[in-house]
């Protein structure tokens, strides 16, 4: 494995650990929103407004690591069609060198 997909796995890992924190989170908003039918205090316009809040960031990150996923699959895509360039480049001048070799007079 290269230090790039290496990186990529430890990024992929650290994405899952955090969507499962983020799942946590979120049942627990739930359960307490079902409990803050109507807010008392100030105290608890505040917490509801965090769970709002905290509710955002997580459909943000929800559209990030979607995003992220794209980028991963035009990365994965760049590199196949890099490797299939070079190959192609590779194999050009390989025939230009055995004409060339083909070509020259012998030493005299």
């Amino acid at each position: 494995m290269t230090e790039k997909e290496i990186t990529m796995e430890q990024l992929e890992e650290t994405v899952k650990r955090t969507d499962e924190q983020l799942d946590l989170m979120s049942w627990k908003m739930d359960d307490v929103e079902k409990q803050l039918v109507e807010p008392l205090h100030p105290q608890d316009v505040c917490i509801v407004n965090l769970l709002k809040s905290v509710s955002e960031v997580r459909s943000d990150y929800a559209a990030l690591r979607a995003e992220l996923g794209e980028v991963q699959a035009l990365q994965r895509e760049l590199s196949t069609r890099l490797r299939t360039q070079l190959r192609l480049v590779h194999g050009k001048f390989a025939r230009l060198r055995q004409r060339i070799a083909a070509a020259e007079p012998p030493p005299r």
